[in-house]
């Protein structure tokens, strides 16, 4: 409560004298989602808590003044068999300014995303957004002190960001040095990266993006990482069936290379058709997970000879796994989609991983009219019988959000 206090008080004394540009929105995200009981890597109370049904209602206020900009949440937020939480997010808090000569400044707290992709976008070395989430909040941006400059056809801005902070324990809490090119050449874009931090020490890459015609693009981005982190489970890789404390270790690897390659198709009907691929060397491979799968098995196959609370320990940690935002490495997604322009939009969605025959299908819609808008769908993991998703403890979700504009 405390914090919610805080972000509406910074909002409300970043209000200036003169007249601002001042919006504010209430949403409504309600979620429900069944499990796969019969998954190995289900475990359900007491070990691990049943949130099955859950609902986030967000209040949004932006304030814009010139090159002052703000966003806050206020957040309500509840799940089942879990306390409500109310609390406040500081979602941006920056302000862009001029140098002199073409170049730019800003300072501040602020969401910068970059690169080329829809599903999934190498480039972006930042932000780092979960582009397939559901029911997602506004993004958070970071902490950061950048100078830019811009023309008609090139663009270039530097980074430094969570100035002070030094090595994190995640790549939203770590100190970076980052640097975005783009280019308008001909109708294509290009964009070129670079980032050096203490985590993941130098990351390089370059995307474009080219039109063909009315109709037609094509995408791409390759990404180079000296360092990656994944997080494996040490019994898996090194032997063990069942440990005293969570086996789920960071394990940093060299080397790392993450690509995406796509095309998008747009009809004047209204109707448009993404394909794209990608790969990341932060997922796990077929054999890392299948070594994950054997252990489970092993666990499993000690029921009557194990303490079960202890069996059910050692699944539960390994079953973190499937938080990952990109679950193994070698992706395929299909998108097709509608627009009736007038604020109907529905789209189905199947993203495959080939390696193991793995799919996850969504179906889902969105309606947006002068004030309000309206979004939902569902979502269902599935596939090969030894896929990692059908075997996922998650079976399936539904969300749903309502938006509406207040001033």
């Amino acid at each position: 409560m405390r914090r919610l206090a805080y972000t509406a008080a910074a909002l409300a004394l970043a209000l200036p004298a003169r007249a601002a540009e001042f919006n504010a929105s209430l949403s409504v995200a309600p979620q429900v989602a069944s499990d796969r009981t019969a998954s190995p890597y289900y475990v359900g109370p007491p070990t691990l808590p049943a949130h099955n049904r859950s609902t986030r209602q967000d209040l949004d206020l932006r304030l814009r003044e010139g090159g002052f900009n703000a966003q806050g949440t206020l957040r309500w937020q509840a799940a089942q068999g879990a306390k409500p939480e109310r609390h406040g997010v500081m979602n941006q808090f920056y302000y862009d300014g001029e140098l002199g000569g073409g170049l730019a400044y800003t300072a501040g707290k602020k969401v910068l995303s970059w690169g080329v992709g829809y599903g999934f976008r190498p480039l972006d070395v930042v932000q780092r957004e979960n582009r397939r989430g559901v029911n997602l909040p506004a993004p958070v941006g970071q902490s950061l002190l950048a100078v830019e400059r811009f023309d008609a056809t090139d663009a270039w801005t530097l980074a430094w960001v969570r100035p002070g902070a030094g090595g994190g324990a995640t790549d939203a809490e770590d100190g970076s040095l980052a640097f975005h090119w783009y280019r308008l050449a001909d109708g294509d874009d290009l964009h070129a990266v670079a980032r050096v931090s203490h985590r993941r020490g130098i990351e390089a890459g370059a995307g474009f993006t080219r039109v063909v015609g009315d109709e037609w693009s094509f995408h791409g981005a390759a990404l180079y990482e000296g360092r990656y982190r994944k997080t494996l489970n040490r019994l898996a890789e090194n032997g063990g069936t069942l440990a005293a404390a969570d086996p789920m270790t960071e394990s940093q690897k060299h080397h790392g290379i993450k690509a995406v390659a796509g095309l998008q198709w747009t009809g004047e009907s209204g109707w448009s058709a993404i394909a794209e691929a990608w790969y990341d060397a932060d997922a796990y491979s077929r054999a890392e997970w299948q070594r994950l799968d054997a252990l489970t098995a092993r666990q499993r196959a000690l029921a009557g000879f194990a303490p079960a609370a202890a069996i059910a320990g050692n699944v539960g940690w390994s079953s973190t796994a499937y938080l990952a935002t990109t679950l193994l490495r070698e992706n395929l997604m299909l998108r097709l989609a509608y627009d009736d322009r007038d604020g109907f939009k529905p789209y189905a969605e199947l993203l495959t991983t080939p390696r193991d025959g793995g799919r996850v299908l969504t179906l889902g819609a969105a309606y947006e009219g002068n004030r309000q808008r309206v979004a939902g769908g569902l979502r269902q993991l599935g596939g090969a019988a030894d896929s990692a998703y059908a075997r996922a403890p998650l079976k399936r979700v539904a969300w749903i959000e309502w938006r509406i504009a207040l001033f």
